[in-house]
């Protein structure tokens, strides 16, 4: 109930409902949040119609078959009946694999076997999913990265990821295939295994089998975790970032600006902050990139608006780090990632190489100050650049290695140059 970006939200939206003639706002708004919580209190005083109050002894990311995750799915049309009751039978399933003595628990299994490969090095893990699965992959994300990364250790989800060839993947790899029916003879799959790369297949029969999946991945992300010595239902370096970014904002509330930071090198197209060498932006990324040791990834976090062809372009960029430097490259858009890696980028061994990008706003929305009244101290676009220089200052608090890209110009062309550059 105090995350940064749902108050926001909901101030800006509960505004532009209040402002329609014969609209009453509170009509249109439900909240789910957890007993306890400063939302839950908001929901009273304003004596919203619909208010769903979560258990709080779940964590977020363990959240999605409670209220959290029920409530939205039933709003789209999933019986969630259905899929709990495919949830409830993969559970009584496990437990009675567990307590067979016969060691066939799979949740159990997975666990075991992803934090055995992360203590040997194996901490990339790899997910590739089916089309239509593919937004699960960012759910499971934020649970194994959140969960995992801390204390020097960590398992990284590796999703989307461009194919390259197979000798391009380092040892640091682990790969999860999610298949249909008797889809499983992969030539993909057999070249990667004759390459020595671990290989974990996951058969899924329909849709509602994600309910069982969410079962067992969460079970799977606390086994490893054990495995590893580390609590899986904390994120102590997340309040990092929100310090730097609380800090940033009463800067910006006092002074409608900040202080600018000096480019370490300005172009025509893009201005570079951090510790760099090069005349030009590829030269300078290449020379960070460089930097790279056994065992090291490459993290691009981006603070510009998501479409088609900035995927594309970030997709060329990631699959030219996999190529010329053989290491995993992921991406991610803030501040959504702060919510789902950014603990890990923080909490893991310190091995990543992180490029931040980050541009000006076409357009801009004043974030109401308060609820049904006019008055604006910061606006969504100077939210999210307080975010992005709060995390990139955790980063460097942390002693990891971080650069700044700012476009000035066409950031979609920027970063299909650089691909081409490497």
């Amino acid at each position: 109930g105090k995350t940064l970006e749902i108050s926001s939200l909901f101030k800006y939206f509960y505004n532009l409902a209040d402002a329609e003639p014969g609209v009453s706002a509170n009509e249109h708004f439900m909240f789910i949040t957890d007993e306890g919580s400063p939302m839950l209190a908001l929901a009273w005083q304003l004596q919203l119609p619909y208010v769903f109050s979560n258990n709080p002894n779940i964590g977020g990311r363990y959240s999605a078959l409670s209220l959290v995750g029920m409530i939205p799915a039933a709003l789209i049309g999933v019986s969630i009946e259905k899929l709990l009751q495919n949830a409830m039978a993969v559970a009584s399933q496990e437990k009675a694999d567990f307590f067979s003595g016969r060691v066939g628990s799979t949740g159990f299994l997975l666990g075991a076997a992803l934090g055995t490969l992360a203590q040997y090095g194996r901490d990339k893990l790899t997910l590739v999913l089916p089309p239509s699965w593919k937004s699960f992959g960012d759910w499971l994300e934020q649970l194994i990265a959140e969960s995992t990364g801390k204390e020097g250790k960590g398992i990284l989800p590796v999703l989307n990821e461009p194919q390259v060839d197979v000798d391009a993947y380092g040892k640091d790899r682990v790969f999860v295939f999610f298949y249909h029916g008797q889809d499983e003879g992969d030539s993909r799959i057999t070249q990667l295994a004759g390459a020595g790369h671990p290989i974990l297949k996951i058969r899924i029969s329909g849709f509602y089998d994600l309910g069982g999946q969410m079962f067992l991945w969460e079970i799977a992300t606390a086994v490893a975790a054990h495995l590893l010595g580390i609590n899986p239902f904390d994120q102590p370096d997340v309040e990092a970032t929100k310090k730097h970014t609380s800090r940033m904002i009463e800067e910006y509330r006092k002074n409608k600006a900040w202080a600018k930071a000096t480019p370490s090198l300005a172009g025509d197209d893009a201005d570079i902050y951090g510790d760099i060498t090069g005349a030009t932006v590829s030269e300078a990324l290449c020379g960070f990139l460089a930097q790279a040791q056994t065992g090291a990834y490459a993290g691009l976090q981006v603070y510009l608006s998501p479409s088609p062809p900035l995927d594309e372009a970030l997709g060329n960029l990631r699959l030219a780090i996999s190529r010329q430097y053989g290491m995993a490259a992921t991406a991610g858009y803030g501040p959504r990632y702060l919510h789902s890696t950014g603990q890990l980028h923080k909490g893991d061994a310190g091995r990543g190489l992180f490029i931040q990008m980050t541009g000006g706003s076409a357009s801009d929305l004043a974030i109401p100050d308060e609820l049904g009244q006019p008055g604006s101290l910061l606006t969504f676009g100077a939210l999210k650049a307080a975010q992005a220089e709060a995390d990139r200052l955790a980063l460097i608090d942390k002693g990891r290695r971080i650069i700044r890209i700012h476009w000035k110009k066409d950031a979609v062309a920027g970063i299909n140059a650089l691909a081409g550059n490497l």
